[in-house]
């Protein structure tokens, strides 16, 4: 029986990490250096407009509170602040792949903190009426396993939504785009943090952004593991989020 072919989230960027064999190792390293700054850049990068968006995209989920949530690709928890926010709970299941990342998150939430990946989430089948994933689908490995992770981990009738940012479809909106992620965002990046590591993650951004695979085959992806009622909000021409449903 033939496999599926894998699908990628981006093409190999070999400026980083040579082959996709060091990728992990690369992109968990970079997190883990720029940890202990990496909520100053969000803050001061996009203006304290992060949290208002991802309270926004979790209300659209419809979240609601005594809900058994998993938040995907945590980092340092902006995520699961707001999730905490709408559900008044704390008790949330974060994973992440990234220790330095673990370590800040903890700081500020006392929920259920799992180091792993998306890939292969350490937690129970049709465990969780929601999963989150904020900004992490460029660093999986896999898309499709990513994806059937994720319908594992939902009861039957729970929704994931996944946040990222996308590339731009019209001239104007990529050359704002291009100034503001790869050039604005590194310089102030490395400005606020006095360091070049923060200038990387920045721009490392940027090149995954601008290589990713298109919307359209994301929701394709979410499909072909089972995923019914496959849509995605677009705010700004960047921002998407995708919204997902494990059949009941």
């Amino acid at each position: 029986m033939e496999t599926d072919p894998e699908r990628k989230p981006h093409p190999v960027l070999k400026d980083y990490y040579g082959d996709e064999s060091n990728k992990r190792a690369f992109v968990d390293d970079l997190f883990d250096r720029t940890a202990p700054y990496y909520d100053r850049i969000l803050r001061f990068g996009f203006l304290g407009t992060g949290q208002a968006y991802r309270r926004y995209a979790l209300k659209q989920s419809g979240l609601q509170p005594e809900m058994e949530v998993l938040d995907v690709a945590t980092g340092t928890g902006p995520v699961a602040e707001e999730i905490r926010k709408i559900t008044g709970d704390e008790r949330i299941t974060c994973v992440d792949p990234s220790r330095g990342m673990i370590d800040v998150a903890r700081g500020k939430l006392r929920s259920r903190f799992i180091q792993g990946l998306a890939e292969d989430l350490p937690v129970a089948s049709e465990q969780f009426d929601r999963v989150y994933m904020g900004y992490g689908l460029r660093h999986v490995r896999d898309l499709r396993e990513a994806f059937g992770e994720y319908f594992r981990a939902l009861k039957p009738g729970g929704r994931c939504t996944i946040l990222e940012v996308s590339r731009p479809r019209t001239r104007r909106q990529m050359a704002m785009a291009r100034f503001y992620f790869r050039d604005f965002i590194p310089f102030l990046s490395r400005v606020l943090t006095r360091d070049p590591d923060g200038h990387t993650l920045m721009r490392y951004f940027w090149e995954t952004i601008d290589q990713c695979v298109p919307p359209e085959e994301i929701m394709e992806t979410l499909e072909s593991v089972g995923f019914e009622n496959v849509h995605r909000d677009v705010q700004l021409g960047v921002f998407s989020a995708y919204m997902a449903t494990r059949p009941a």
